[in-house]
């Protein structure tokens, strides 16, 4: 905003009422209306540099006590004395306060900034009057408030405006003696200086607006540097907060995949836990049968049939196994059931000559079901079957027997 070098900052009164919407008034020291705004989130250099545009403020107020910090600092950063309160204004001091004439507001944080900047102007109504009736005419009437208002009397205020007065009225006398005094040159000469000393008073009255210009300025500069500073603070915060949020999301990841990995194993365990039953209830189950012969069922005759009878319930020496289908095998598979020990082999259907072969070379006589049958029928075969024991024992003895007999007629 561009400024009269010879023009006088108009001296204000401010009411400030802060919040998230920031009501802002200003009157003159007659308690005219000069500006009476509003606006949502107005930072504090937001309302210097408002309240600068206006004038220079004499006093900044709150129609509340205890005073907010945002007033405060703008009564600090203008070198302007705050009015404290003894006590918050009521609702209806305000709206008593606002009803002067002129006086104009579109909500209640307009009111309550108007109502502080009236009630401030009301303390100094008494001592205005005094200085409107005591300061002689030509001392600016202004100005004395202005004083008063800093603390100065009316009297002292009076005498050092006419003092500066009489001042600056001592270089116009000074250099009119010197015209007087002075001849065609001097003459020119002196009126040079006159025109240069009246440039530099307005440079020098010009220099002291741009220097309360310059102060606002610089508080409002540190004003946003404060905001900056909180912003930085408040994004930090925020990126420390992103942070942890990413590592609890990673501690969680973790947890759940180590939770899907114990519900695996879990469902392992219970699968085992399901088969272990299953043998369990194999070996207890079956219902006992008189004169029979329990004996291990397997449903195929293969390698991994051999293996899973093992792993399940032990292939020992001596075991009777049972083969629903004998037709599978060949010799690698005999071998492997007779490695483990088994004493004989039942089948219902025929073994290949292979398989018949390998349990002759390892000694282990293997009957069909119609040699041996069953005592169960097949809807009740599980793992485990029984045979009659005395016909088995009595099929044993009689295939060794035979064996025997075979070996001493070949040794003949």
């Amino acid at each position: 905003m561009a400024y009269h070098p010879h023009t006088r900052r108009k001296h204000i009164i401010v009411g400030i009422d802060p919040g998230t919407t920031v009501g802002i008034a200003m009157i003159d020291l007659n308690g005219k209306p000069v500006d009476v705004f509003s606006a949502k989130n107005c930072s504090i250099s937001d309302a210097i540099a408002w309240i600068e545009s206006h004038g220079t403020p004499l006093i900044v107020a709150s129609d509340v006590t205890p005073t907010p910090a945002m007033v405060k600092k703008i009564s600090s950063m203008f070198a302007a004395p705050g009015h404290e309160l003894d006590e918050s204004l009521s609702t209806e001091e305000k709206i008593a306060l606002t009803k002067g004439e002129g006086y104009g507001y579109k909500n209640a944080h307009e009111r309550d900034a108007l109502a502080a900047c009236v009630y401030a102007l009301k303390r100094y109504k008494k001592k205005f009057t005094q200085v409107q009736k005591k300061t002689p005419p030509g001392v600016d009437v202004e100005e004395v408030k202005a004083l008063v208002v800093k603390g100065v009397s009316i009297s002292a205020a009076i005498s050092r405006l006419i003092n500066a007065e009489e001042e600056r009225r001592k270089v116009p006398e000074e250099v009119r003696r010197e015209e007087k005094k002075s001849s065609g040159s001097g003459e020119k000469e002196s009126k040079i200086i006159l025109r240069l000393r009246g440039f530099l008073k307005g440079k020098d009255e010009r220099i002291l607006l741009l220097e309360e210009r310059t102060t606002a300025l610089k508080a409002s500069l540190n004003e946003k540097e404060r905001e900056v500073r909180s912003l930085k603070r408040k994004l930090d915060s925020m990126r420390s907060e992103r942070t942890r949020e990413i590592r609890r999301a990673e501690e969680i990841r973790k947890r759940d995949t180590e939770i899907e990995r114990l519900i695996e194993e879990v469902r392992a365990i219970e699968n085992e836990n399901a088969e272990l039953r299953k043998v369990i209830a194999g070996l207890k189950g079956k219902r006992e049968v008189k004169g029979g012969k329990r004996i291990k069922v397997m449903q195929s005759f293969s390698h991994d049939a051999i293996l899973d009878m093992d792993r399940k319930y032990g292939l020992n020496k001596g075991d009777i196994v049972f083969l629903v289908d004998g037709s599978g095998g060949g010799a690698s598979t005999a071998e492997l059931l007779a490695k483990k020990g088994v004493a004989a082999v039942i089948y219902s259907k025929e073994l290949s000559h292979f398989a018949a072969d390998k349990f002759l070379e390892f000694g282990i006589p293997y009957f069909s079901t119609d040699e041996i049958p069953l005592l169960l029928k097949e809807e009740d075969e599980g793992d485990f079957t029984f045979v009659d024991r005395h016909l088995l024992n009595e099929r044993i003895e009689e295939w060794k027997w035979g064996r025997r007999r075979k070996k001493v007629i070949l040794l003949r």
